[in-house]
Order: structure tokens, then C-alpha cells, then sequence
């Protein structure tokens, strides 16, 4: 990410920080439900798209690495360079190992993408529950009333 997006990123966090802890100073849980679940679809929105940005880099990487391999080993002729066959059987078989090892790392990914969007709910309410028991736990209520009452003299 960068550090642009990152601040935007950091921005956007504290606005639902504020906003939660008001719901939670004036005791509007549901509104605050509301928020910690918006909160948690932006995080994980951002989460998953630099997730697969870092993983198309790597992959762009080793594509463009098996590439240059495949370059090598046709510019290799055994018949006019024969030292360099022993050579060429090496990138061969160093080419395959790559290849096999982007299809399991592709493959790897798809599974923790599909993990991830398989289990999103429970997730996302977990999140939730924990976040306003966060919330519950460091609200005075006392403070609510105070709060609401700074806040309709300030708008009136």
C-alpha cells in the first residue's frame, strides 16, 4: 500500500473509531452494530485487495523468471555446444519445478481466498460481538448523559 493510500486507509479507521465511540458513549448499540459492521467490510475490502495485489506481483515475478528460462534453454543448441546439454537438462527441470511450484501457489491462494469468503459471516460477527464488548467495557455510563446533553447544546 502506499502512503497515500495508507493514510486514507488510517483516516477512514479513525471516522468509525469516533463515530463506535460515540454510539457507544450514548448507548446506541445497534446503531453502533451498524458502524463495527461497516467498519469491518471496509477493513476487509482493503485487506483482500492488497492481498491480491501482493500475490499478482509475486506471480508477475515468477512468470517473468520461467520466461527468461525458456528463453535460455531455446537459445541452447546441444548440437553445437555439447558441454551445454548437462546445462540445458538443469533449466528444464528447474523450469518444471517452477511451474509446478505457481500452480501450487496459485492454487494455495484460491483455497485461502475461498477460506476467507467461506467463513466471512461468523467473522464478521465475531468481530462485532468483540468490538462492542470493547466498547461496553470502557463506556462510563454516566458519561452517556453528559455526552447527549454537550451534544444537543452544541446543535441547538
Amino acid at each position: 500500500m502506499n502512503k497515500i493510500a495508507a493514510k486514507q486507509f488510517n483516516d477512514e479507521i479513525n471516522r468509525y473509531k469516533y463515530t463506535l465511540r460515540f454510539c457507544s458513549k450514548i448507548c446506541e448499540w445497534e446503531t453502533f452494530k451498524v458502524k463495527a459492521g461497516k467498519l469491518f467490510d471496509y477493513v476487509e475490502s482493503i485487506e483482500m485487495m492488497e492481498i491480491e495485489h501482493k500475490f499478482f506481483r509475486v506471480s508477475k515475478v515468477m512468470v517473468a523468471i520461467l520466461f527468461l528460462f525458456l528463453v535460455v534453454i531455446f537459445q541452447i543448441d546441444p548440437a553445437i555446444h555439447p558441454e551445454y546439454a548437462r546445462f540445458r537438462e538443469l533449466l528444464i527441470l528447474t523450469a518444471i519445478a517452477g511451474c509446478c511450484f505457481e500452480v501450487y501457489f496459485f492454487f494455495n491462494f484460491r483455497m485461502y481466498m475461498k477460506g476467507k469468503t467461506l467463513y466471512y459471516t461468523a467473522r464478521r460477527e465475531d468481530f462485532i460481538r468483540n468490538i462492542e464488548e470493547d466498547f461496553r467495557g470502557s463506556t462510563i455510563p454516566g458519561e452517556a448523559a453528559q455526552e447527549r446533553e454537550e451534544t444537543t447544546l452544541v446543535t441547538s
